[in-house]
């Protein structure tokens, strides 16, 4: 080993002519090079003495060492940038299924507050638990319909699919997936996580095959809720707490009541901008329920083709002050309450305002609206082509006092002689009308307003 004179650093002079470090030569350099001149041919001294005159010392070294400069850097350089790609595409908040863990609970359990877990497409048969941890959990692209439907989390017929139990946060998020066969998605325990972009489709369960929601509040969004049945809420159950529900599309759901949605027990979630349609209750609420002291806001959704083979095609309330505002409940059917049936809802704060309330068909009475010991407040309607084969075309009122003002009735139609083509009222109803009655009546049959 040799020490440079120009820099100081040592290397192994054997196999350096030069520093490989500043290029400077060792001593014994120019008297090899004149040494070895003395062995050339001819042909080859004259070669390089004809160009030694231009050539600065430290341009002359072996072509071989200035090769295998050129692999080291260029080796270092690659190093360097697998190093950075991996620190910035694959950090601690980024682990994918399968690649590093064969399922998605081995996955959650590994992960910590704040994780992106990424599942790349295909059937994962498990049930999964969030275990508390505010985590997102998402399919390679939540926004492809194709992606979302094939990456799917198969409960295998037993029990809940996946689980928010454990207090978790608006940080614990579920995103594009398909949620199947079991007891769909639990939210439970003063939970708050997001369940968006996810497909809920052929889960079983007595209360919320789709989603279950007790003493929550979650916020879920823009999921394809479909082909679930159960005994109280086919596509989501809301016992008790107070989500978010927006545009969501919940559609093809079955329930002994409640197929769409089942809204119960004090609980006051916001719930607009859905679609609730094509979902089929045996006994009541085809497209939601709204019962026990629950004061909903129910605002901007189409509600339409739901069928109840009782009570309230597209909605029913009972015991409850909601506010349904601003919705299209439409091609409805039930016996009663073809569009919505209200009963035992005394409470003035039940507001009915700004509806389109069209082409819904009751068997026996009330085409559009049915109520029985009620008092809502129905304002700035358009009840319009509604239709009952007995009683109250549009409005059916027994043993209730409600305010109706502003509406618009149109085309409506009882078929019983004295059926009110607009409004039925029984004798023991009190109608709150303003003076003049400012609600618009055209084309009713057999007749406008008709009061026993």
């Amino acid at each position: 080993m040799v020490d440079c004179k120009s820099c100081g650093m040592s290397y192994d002079e054997k196999e350096f002519d030069i520093c490989p470090y500043c290029g400077e030569e060792h001593e014994g350099t120019s008297a090899d090079k004149a040494a070895a001149k003395d062995v050339l041919p001819q042909k080859d001294r004259d070669e390089e003495l004809d160009g030694s005159e231009d050539k600065k010392p430290d341009q002359i070294q072996p072509a071989g060492n200035k090769l295998k400069y050129v692999i080291i850097g260029v080796v270092a350089l690659a190093v360097i940038a697998a190093i950075i790609f991996t620190l910035f595409s694959f950090g601690d908040a980024s682990v994918t299924v399968p690649d590093k863990y064969a399922t998605i609970q081995e996955a959650l359990d590994a992960a910590e507050d704040g994780d992106v877990i990424v599942v790349q497409i295909g059937v994962y048969r498990e049930s999964i638990d969030f275990k508390g941890k505010n985590i997102t959990l998402q399919s390679v692209d939540p926004n492809d319909p194709a992606v979302v439907s094939e990456t799917i989390i198969d409960g295998g017929g037993s029990g809940t699919v996946v689980s928010f139990r454990s207090g978790e946060t608006e940080g614990a998020v579920l995103s594009g997936f398909t949620i199947t066969r079991g007891s769909g998605v639990l939210v439970s325990g003063g939970s708050s996580p997001v369940i968006e972009k996810c497909i809920i489709e052929d889960n079983t369960a007595e209360f919320g095959a789709g989603i279950a929601v007790f003493d929550s509040s979650p916020t879920i969004r823009e999921n394809l809720i479909t082909g679930n049945s159960g005994f109280l809420g086919g596509g989501m159950f809301i016992e008790e707490s107070s989500p978010l529900v927006h545009d969501n599309t919940i559609t093809g759901n079955r329930a002994e009541m409640g197929s769409g949605m089942v809204i119960i027990s004090n609980s006051s979630p916001t719930v607009n901008d859905n679609l609730i349609a094509d979902n089929t209750a045996a006994r009541l609420g085809g497209g939601i329920v709204v019962a026990v002291n629950s004061t909903p806001v129910i605002r901007e959704n189409v509600i339409t083709g739901n069928r109840a083979e009782r009570n309230g095609g597209g909605l029913l309330i009972e015991e409850s002050e909601p506010v349904v505002e601003n919705n299209n409940i439409s091609r409805n059917r039930a016996a009663n309450g073809g569009g919505i049936f209200i009963v035992n809802s005394l409470h003035t704060d039940l507001v009915i305002k700004g509806n389109n309330i069209a082409d819904n068909l009751a068997y026996i009475a009330g085409g559009g609206l049915y109520m029985e010991g009620s008092s809502p407040t129905v304002e700035e309607n358009e009840f319009i082509n509604n239709i009952s084969e007995f009683l109250g075309g549009a409005v059916a009122v027994y043993n209730s006092s409600p305010v109706i003002v502003l509406n618009l009735f149109e085309n409506n139609q009882a078929q019983d002689v004295s059926g009110g083509g607009a409004i039925w009222a029984s004798a023991d109803s009190s109608l709150v009308l303003n003076d003049p009655d400012d609600n618009r009546y055209l084309q009713n049959i057999p007749d406008d307003l008709f009061q026993e």
